[in-house]
C-alpha cells in the first residue's frame, strides 16, 4: 500500500471504481478506508444510490450526509426514488447541506410522502417547523384528525413503528410538541434542537404547556431539548421551574435527559428531574444560568442510578456538586466543561469513582497538586480533558503519568489545549511514559517546539498494550518551525492518520514537504483550517486547506 504513488492510487485505481467497489475496498484495511473517504468519494461529481448500486430493498439502516447542490427538483426526485426503494428501512438519518439556510431547510419538504411505514428511528437535519407538522402527522397516520377510542391499545396503533425521533428545526413550539405527543404516543426517544435566527414570538415558542404535553408519552425514556446559539443568542425564556415540575411528574420513567438553553429554570426545576426520575442514568444541562450546587443537595439521600453527568458552562457549579455526584459509584462519564469554580478539593472524591472512563475539566481551577491526587486513585480514565486549566504545568503532567497509577495505564485521549504552562518538558514526559495515547491535543500551547514533535516521533510502543498515536492536534503552536515536518516522514508516526497544523508555520498547502508526505502516506490527513481533532469525523467544511 505504501509503495503505490498517491496519484496512481487515486486517479488510476480508485478513480475508475464504482461506488459499490469503493465501499467494498474501504473494508479491507484502515489505509484503504482513509483513501476512499478522503480522496475517492469527495471526487465523485454525483452519488446515485437508487439506481441499483446497492440492494436497497433489504436495507434496514441508512445514514447519509448530502450536499444539495443540484436543482431542487432533481434532488427531491433522487431522494424520493431512494426512499421508495427501501422496503425494510427501520432507521433513517439524513443531513443536508446546501448553499444557504433556506436551501437546507426546504430540502425535506417532499420526504413526508416517501417514508416507508417500517421506519422506527428518524433523524433529519435541518427541518422547518411547518414541514415538521406534516411529517409527524404523516408518520402518525393523522391521529390529530382521528376520533380516538376511549382505551388506547397497542393493536389500535399497530401501524405505528416510529420509536425514536430527532429533528433540528428553526424553532421549537408548544404546538409542535403537542402534535408529536398526540400523533406518536409510543415514542421512546425524542431529540429536538432549534436554531432560531431571531427571538421567537410568545405564541411561537416553547412554554410550560409544551413540556406538560410530554406527559402523554408514557413510554418516553430519552428526552433532549436544546436551543443552540449559532444564529441568535437566545434561550427558552418562557419555560421556568413550573415547566420542569410538570415534566418530572408526567415523565417519571425518563432514563436520559438533555436540556440546553433553559435560562429561567433554577435549582428547584432541575432538582425535580433528578429526584422524580428514579431510573435516570444520563443527565446533561448546558448553559443554565441559575443551576447551582443546591440542585444536587439531596442527591445523596435517594437511590442514584446516574452513569453519565454533563454540566456544561454552568458557572455556579462548584466542587460541592462533584462531591455529591461521587456518591453515584456507577458514574462512568463526568463532563464539567466550562465550570470554572471546580477546584482541587473535589478531585479526591473523583478519584474514588472506580468506573469513571471520561473526565472533562475544561477551564477548571485545578493545579498540579490536584493531578497528583487523580494519579493516586484507581481511576480507569480513558479520556481526559484539561483544556484551559491554566494552573496546570509540565510538573502536573509528570505527577499524572509517572506515579504508576491506573490512569497512566488506561489513558488513550488527552487534551492539553490552551495551557500556557505546557512546554516541551510536558510532551517529553508523555513520550517517555510509554502510555497508549491515541489522540493528543496540544493546540495553542505556545512553548511547544520542534523538540516535542521529535519526541513523539521517536516514541515507540513499549508493550503490546501501548498503542500508536493516531491523531495529533498542533493547531496554533507558534513555536513550531517548518523543519518539524521532517519528523512526520516515514518511518516515524507509523499509526498517524490525522494531523492538525492550522495557524502554524507548517500550514502551507503548497509546501513540498507536505506534498511529499502525502504521496508517501495518502491515508494521512493534514488539516490546515484549525479544526478540532478529526475534523468533525470527516464532515467539517473547509474553507482553505484539507489534504
Amino acid at each position: 500500500m505504501e509503495t503505490v504513488p498517491s496519484a496512481v492510487l487515486n486517479k488510476e485505481i480508485l478513480g475508475r471504481l464504482d461506488i459499490e467497489a469503493l465501499c467494498s475496498l474501504a473494508c479491507v484495511n484502515r489505509a484503504l478506508r482513509f483513501s476512499v473517504e478522503s480522496q475517492a468519494l469527495p471526487s465523485l461529481s454525483s452519488l446515485h444510490l437508487s439506481v441499483g448500486s446497492f440492494p436497497l430493498s433489504t436495507c434496514m439502516v441508512l445514514m447519509l450526509e448530502l450536499a444539495d447542490k443540484e436543482s431542487p427538483h432533481l434532488f427531491e426526485n433522487n431522494l424520493a426514488i431512494m426512499l421508495t426503494s427501501c422496503l425494510q428501512l427501520e432507521s433513517l438519518s439524513l443531513k443536508i447541506r446546501g448553499f444557504g439556510v433556506e436551501v437546507d431547510a426546504c430540502a425535506f419538504q417532499s420526504i413526508i410522502f416517501f417514508l416507508p411505514i417500517t421506519i422506527k428511528s428518524l433523524k433529519l437535519q435541518p427541518v422547518l417547523e411547518r414541514d415538521a407538522f406534516f411529517l409527524i402527522r404523516r408518520v402518525g397516520r393523522n391521529l390529530m384528525e382521528t376520533v380516538q377510542p376511549p382505551i388506547l391499545t397497542s393493536s389500535y396503533y399497530s401501524s405505528f413503528n416510529l420509536r425514536s425521533l430527532s429533528l433540528v428545526l428553526d424553532v421549537i413550539t408548544d404546538e409542535l410538541l403537542i402534535t408529536i405527543t398526540a400523533s406518536l404516543p409510543f415514542l421512546v426517544e425524542l431529540d429536538l434542537e432549534d436554531r432560531p435566527n431571531t427571538e421567537p414570538l410568545a405564541r411561537l415558542d416553547l412554554t410550560n404547556s409544551g413540556l406538560q404535553s410530554l406527559g402523554s408519552c408514557h413510554h418516553l425514556t430519552g428526552l433532549s431539548l436544546t436551543r443552540c446559539r449559532y444564529n441568535h443568542q437566545g434561550t427558552f425564556k418562557r419555560v421556568n421551574d413550573m415547566g420542569m415540575f410538570l415534566l418530572s411528574e408526567g415523565c417519571k420513567g425518563l432514563e436520559s435527559v438533555r436540556l440546553g438553553g433553559f435560562s429561567k429554570v433554577s435549582d428547584a426545576g432541575f432538582a425535580a428531574i433528578l429526584l422524580s426520575c428514579r431510573s435516570l442514568k444520563k443527565f446533561e444541562v448546558r448553559s443554565a444560568l441559575f443551576l447551582s450546587d443546591l440542585a444536587f443537595h439531596d442527591l445523596t439521600g435517594v437511590p442514584c442510578a446516574l452513569v453519565e453527568v454533563r454540566l456544561l458552562w454552568c458557572r455556579l457549579i462548584t466542587s460541592e456538586t462533584v462531591k455529591k455526584l461521587a456518591s453515584s459509584r456507577n458514574l462512568e462519564v463526568l463532563d464539567l466543561g466550562g465550570c470554572k469554580s471546580i477546584t482541587d478539593t473535589c478531585l479526591r472524591s473523583i478519584s474514588c469513582l472506580r468506573k469513571l472512563t471520561a473526565l472533562n475539566l475544561t477551564g477548571a481551577d485545578i493545579t498540579d497538586s490536584g493531578l497528583s491526587i487523580l494519579a493516586q486513585g484507581n481511576l480507569p480514565i480513558m479520556n481526559l480533558c484539561l483544556r484551559g486549566c491554566k494552573r496546570v504545568t509540565d510538573k502536573g503532567i509528570s505527577h499524572l503519568l509517572c506515579v504508576g497509577g491506573t490512569i497512566s495505564q488506561s489513558l488513550t485521549t488527552l487534551d492539553l489545549g490552551y495551557l500556557p504552562g505546557i512546554s516541551d518538558d510536558g510532551i517529553l514526559t508523555i513520550a517517555a511514559a510509554g502510555i497508549g495515547i491515541i489522540d493528543l491535543c496540544v493546540r495553542s500551547c505556545f512553548y511547544v517546539t520542534d523538540a516535542s514533535v521529535e519526541a513523539l516521533a521517536r516514541k515507540q510502543p513499549g508493550q503490546e498494550k501501548s498503542k500508536q498515536l493516531r491523531r495529533l492536534d498542533l493547531c496554533n503552536c507558534i513555536g513550531l518551525s517548518v523543519d518539524s515536518l521532517r519528523w512526520v516522514k516515514r518511518p516515524s508516526f507509523r499509526g498517524l492518520h490525522w494531523l492538525g497544523i492550522g495557524q502554524t508555520r507548517l500550514a502551507s498547502k503548497g509546501n513540498p514537504v507536505i506534498t511529499e508526505i502525502h504521496n508517501e502516506r495518502p491515508w494521512l490527513t493534514f488539516c490546515l483550517d484549525g479544526c478540532e481533532i478529526g475534523c468533525h469525523d470527516g464532515w467539517q467544511f473547509h474553507e482553505s486547506g484539507f489534504i
